[in-house]
């Protein structure tokens, strides 16, 4: 009889523990899935709930590290790169994490000498996705520290041996333009039919203003092709018709409507945080096509009322300001976001050297 009840009872031990086991893995899976998305504070949720079963591991650990440098938290950020290293210290992702974190906190050396470590002791194994990180941030580095950098000659040699200068840059797709995309398309080059031509078109213009015109005068002819209007807060901003359906918007900004009227909208409509939030990048991308930058930034200023490092809005409003001529908030957007973005600091020195 007691064999018996013991057999039961470690049956039903088993199907605990299967069924412990089981929501781990779905646990796991699912902040892996948010963490691709973006979703990190989400992210961060469930790796609350793995690690209140104390089941962790150096892959969730550095996913979690990456969530909290991604919202600006830098000290959990450090923290969980330490827990990452501590069970894993060959990870080269949660070194060059900790490299960020560094050269983010003005640690110029300290992030030197992690870089330099990684290159001398596993440049012969570093996962394309790493060495692709590495090497855009020795190109920052390159560029803006150049003295400091040359100091270290295996990153020096790997840069050189590993970097491939990029090709002429293109004006963008009309059908997947963008905020970054329009902005950078107007600091970029434009080939001129002649010398007396651009004179005239451009005259009592700044280059970047000119270039944004020209870029809106493509815009308008290609309506046929595509509906200019809202945008979609993927990377940076898409243009689309369609805002958040909540709302209720189908053009981005709806005849006669103010910028109260619009903030109004979409602060009263029975959407989440994370909705509203979109919404507002949205119509902000659809005045800035048409460019009302004033209204724009009156957007994304309200959106980052609700959160303040959005890494979107954060670069779509350095942007807006660098198209408004105010360099030096631009940089402040710049700096605020919680991942350097080497494209729009590039910008921004363009912008600054014209």
């Amino acid at each position: 009889m007691g064999s018996f009840k013991n057999k039961i009872n470690n049956k039903k031990k088993r199907k605990i523990e299967n069924a412990a086991v089981n929501e781990l893995i779905e646990l796991k899976k699912q902040m892996k899935e948010q963490y691709k998305a973006g979703e990190y504070v989400e992210a961060m949720d469930t790796m609350a709930k793995l690690a209140e079963h104390k089941k962790m591991d150096p892959e969730i650990m550095y996913m979690g590290a990456s969530c909290y440098f991604m919202t600006g938290d830098y000290e959990r950020a450090a923290k969980w790169v330490n827990n990452t290293l501590n069970y894993d210290p060959q990870n080269i992702a949660a070194r060059l994490l900790l490299a960020r974190l560094c050269f983010v906190e003005d640690k110029i050396e300290d992030g030197f000498t992690i870089l330099n470590f990684v290159v001398e002791k596993y440049a012969g194994g570093i996962r394309d996705e790493d060495s692709k990180l590495l090497v855009e941030m020795l190109e920052y580095c390159q560029e803006n520290m150049k003295d400091m950098m040359s100091k270290y000659s295996a990153l020096v040699e790997y840069f050189h041996k590993h970097y491939n200068a990029p090709s002429a840059p293109e004006m963008p797709k009309l059908e997947a333009s963008s905020i970054q995309d329009m902005l950078e398309a107007s600091l970029s080059p434009v080939k001129e039919t002649s010398a007396s031509e651009s004179a005239t078109a451009d005259e009592g213009k700044t280059k970047a203003q000119a270039a944004v015109d020209r870029l809106k005068s493509l815009l308008n002819k290609s309506k046929n092709k595509q509906q200019a209007g809202m945008v979609n807060s993927a990377p940076v901003a898409e243009c689309a018709q369609k805002v958040t359906e909540p709302v209720g918007a189908s053009e981005q900004k709806p005849v006669g409507e103010s910028v109260e009227a619009i903030i109004s909208k979409v602060m009263n409509s029975n959407i989440s945080f994370r909705e509203k939030i979109q919404s507002l990048n949205n119509f902000a991308g659809g005045m800035y096509v048409n460019g009302d930058y004033a209204g724009a930034k009156a957007l994304l200023k309200q959106a980052l009322e609700i959160d303040a490092h959005d890494p979107f809005v954060l670069k779509n409003m350095a942007f807006t300001c660098l198209a408004m001529g105010d360099k030096d908030k631009a940089l402040k957007f710049a700096s605020a976001m919680p991942m350097v973005e080497f494209g729009l600091i590039r910008a921004i020195k363009g912008h600054c050297h014209e």
